[in-house]
């Protein structure tokens, strides 16, 4: 949005621009900032030519979609990544001729800070290759070379392979399964011992020294309430403090339970105090909490004893851990013995394949890899914006919302979005269109990209380096395609990536449509996927 104000802004963006020729005009000196090499000027027909063009400069550097001969003579045969040197950058070309003769290859331009720089010419020499067949020795014709094997070679002893495996897994098992039963000890916790232990792990805590107060409430509570649960039966950890009491009082009478008025009055005090702490943040003094303390370990044990009482059948069930012995089925040997073996055979298989095939090709059939199942799987074709972008896409692209900053708003008609992935994963595509109110007069690309450029990297918290730009022209409509390198962390796993950026920026009159499409740039996949989608892009007027 900021390049949208900062078009309106004429005034602005020519102090912007004037400051920007001034510094690339100290910064550069054209006598020195590019120049051209090339490992010969004389080939025969076919041959190659390297062709290179040296920058004593590695920020903001723009190479050249290569201008070659005038008659057509000259071909490019690759265009090789961009090569960074100690301050200094070189592209380099791979150049053939199939034609006889001597041909221009003109000055070349170089963007350098937004300032232009042209290198020398070259004159090439393409002679014919003269071929004697009388003295040069014929050969018959070699035979057709066998294609390596596939997994498709071999997919049939797969089939054969898996029941034969899991014959195998079913002898084991049945061979080896042995019904043994064994007595195992089950323990049992009297509710009493288990709310003096917790008494005892409180303590442990020193919950009081730390000044933690209302935990040491609320664990206090909580252990003297779980023992009335467990061991009278009645619902004591959801009911308040009077519902308790109220509740305990009339299965006291009515079931002749036996326990003492004042037992009953001094967990009524305890719940209170522990309410006040936990809620009103009442501070009770050092000696109040630990006559708090030894007044619930006396509840405890005298509501224990009154529960014995009632229950005299069954104290001997209650006193100590009890040991019950009951037939629980062994763990079979057998079991084992057979996940061990169904775990080899997949382990053997899995390296078997990996060894043969090699670990990219498992993974990009079996495993699944986003960028490979994208080139691989079914692609959409539509048309998103207005006027519209047609592009083909591994998935459907979704609409975004965009609210224009009210400072625009008489400047920017309306921006729509839609995109897939995101800016720090492995892939990544968007589609945008910004509808201007005005036409756009002596639109500036380089200074428009570098905006956007600039809005990216503060996106992703990273710097473009290695950038290259040519033109582009789309159905009649002027544009720009730049690819540059970055390097992204994830936030999940902390890893640093490297990858690549490209960007279709295009200008026609009242509107922008940018196209923008990330990659790892080591993925072979995401490669073919970009420039399938690259080659795809058809503006509509």
């Amino acid at each position: 949005m900021k390049m949208l104000n900062s078009l309106k802004l004429d005034k602005m963006k020519k102090v912007l621009f004037f400051l920007v020729f001034l510094i690339g005009f100290f910064g550069f000196s054209q006598e020195n900032a590019v120049s051209i090499e090339t490992d010969t000027t004389t080939i025969k027909i076919g041959e190659q030519i390297q062709y290179k063009i040296a920058v004593d400069e590695i920020n903001n550097v723009i190479f050249p979609k290569l201008q070659l001969d005038s008659l057509g003579k000259v071909e490019v045969v690759e265009s090789l990544p961009i090569d960074t040197l100690k301050n200094r950058l070189e592209k380099k070309y791979l150049l053939t001729s199939f034609d006889s003769g001597q041909y221009v290859v003109p000055s070349q331009m170089v963007l350098i800070n937004n300032k232009q720089f042209f290198t020398d010419s070259l004159l090439v020499n393409v002679a014919t290759v003269k071929v004697d067949t009388l003295k040069q020795n014929m050969f018959p014709i070699k035979s057709i070379k066998k294609e390596p094997k596939t997994f498709d070679d071999y997919r049939h002893l797969l089939w054969w392979l898996i029941p034969i495996l899991i014959l195998i897994a079913v002898i084991l098992y049945v061979v080896l399964r042995k019904k043994e039963k064994i007595l195992t000890p089950k323990v049992y916790v009297a509710p009493i011992q288990e709310a003096l232990q917790r008494l005892k792990e409180l303590d442990e805590k020193q919950l009081v020294q730390q000044n933690k107060i209302k935990i040491y409430y609320s664990e206090l509570t909580d252990i003297v309430r779980t023992y009335i649960e467990k061991d009278i039966h009645i619902p004591a950890l959801e009911s308040t403090t009077n519902e308790l009491i109220e509740t305990i009082n009339d299965f006291n009478e009515s079931s002749n339970l036996g326990i003492s008025k004042e037992t009953i009055k001094q967990l009524k005090e305890v719940l209170e105090s522990a309410d006040l702490v936990k809620f009103a943040k009442s501070k009770p003094i050092i000696d109040e909490i630990r006559n708090d303390r030894t007044t619930v370990e006396d509840i405890l044990k005298n509501t224990q004893h009154a529960v014995q009482t009632k229950n005299a059948e069954e104290q001997n069930n209650i006193v100590t851990d009890k040991l019950t012995e009951e037939e629980v089925p062994k763990v079979k040997k057998s079991n084992f013995s057979k996940y061990l073996f169904i775990f080899i055979a997949v382990f053997v298989i899995i390296i078997g394949t990996a060894g043969y095939f090699g670990y990219t090709y498992l993974k990009d059939t079996y495993t699944g890899n986003s960028t490979s199942e994208m080139k691989a799987g079914e692609w959409y074709t539509s048309s998103y914006g207005n006027p519209s972008v047609s592009i083909e896409t591994p998935e459907i692209l979704q609409a975004q919302n965009v609210e224009i900053p009210d400072d625009l708003m008489g400047v920017v008609e309306g921006v729509t979005t839609y995109n897939y992935g995101s800016l720090i994963g492995d892939f990544y595509v968007e589609v945008s269109t910004t509808n201007f109110v005005n036409e756009l007069e002596n639109f500036d690309f380089d200074a428009g990209i570098q905006l956007t450029l600039q809005q990216i990297a503060q996106k992703i918290d990273t710097n473009f380096t290695n950038l290259y730009q040519e033109i582009r022209i789309n159905n009649g409509v002027e544009g720009r395609i730049v690819t540059a390198n970055y390097e992204v962390e994830n936030p999940v796993t902390q890893e640093t990536s490297s990858n690549i950026l490209t960007l279709l920026f295009f200008e026609d009159s009242k509107n922008i449509r940018q196209v923008i499409i990330t990659q790892l740039a080591e993925d072979e996949n995401a490669k073919e996927v970009n420039e399938r989608i690259v080659t795809s892009i058809s503006l509509n007027q």
